[in-house]
């Protein structure tokens, strides 16, 4: 049963119900306009006149680029030292050769370099690490996370 407010004059719950429909159409059409212009604003500040920019995508891509060829411009018979004033070595443990370089922008760029090295015959045959010591192979440019010593 409907109970019956305390007014001046008593209301039946179909008017109640008829007031309460009118609010909520009321409340609705408020929330549509709000979202409207919401919408519009928010379009009204990112059209904003200014000239399109290149997309992130494409400048990452660029800059992708731009580090593949500093990798390629790695060529054998250049020197470990050579290649150490362009691009720092990996971390953790690495032998004389292969040797991994990372991109001075980006230590998750990696190359790995195989080397020309001297040995030592007197102290059974260990290897020399020589900032002169040559490249002979490099590999393709790879993506690993850097690694600590």
């Amino acid at each position: 049963m409907c109970k019956i407010r305390k007014q001046d004059k008593p209301q039946s719950c179909g008017q109640i119900y008829f007031e309460l429909e009118v609010f909520m159409k009321t409340l609705n059409a408020f929330r549509i306009i709000l979202v409207f212009c919401i919408g519009l604003v928010i379009s009204l500040c990112l059209a904003n006149g200014e000239t399109p920019q290149v997309k992130p995508s494409q400048e990452h891509m660029v800059w992708v680029e731009k580090c593949l060829r500093d990798f390629e411009s790695i060529k054998p018979g250049m020197t470990r030292g050579e290649i150490q004033k362009k691009f720092p070595m990996d971390g953790g443990v690495q032998g004389v050769s292969p040797g991994r370089f990372a991109h001075p922008e980006c230590g998750y760029f990696k190359v790995a370099v195989e080397f020309d090295f001297k040995r030592n015959e007197k102290d059974q045959g260990r290897a020399i690490f020589s900032p002169e010591d040559k490249a002979t192979k490099i590999s393709k440019p790879y993506i690993e996370r850097p690694v600590g010593d």
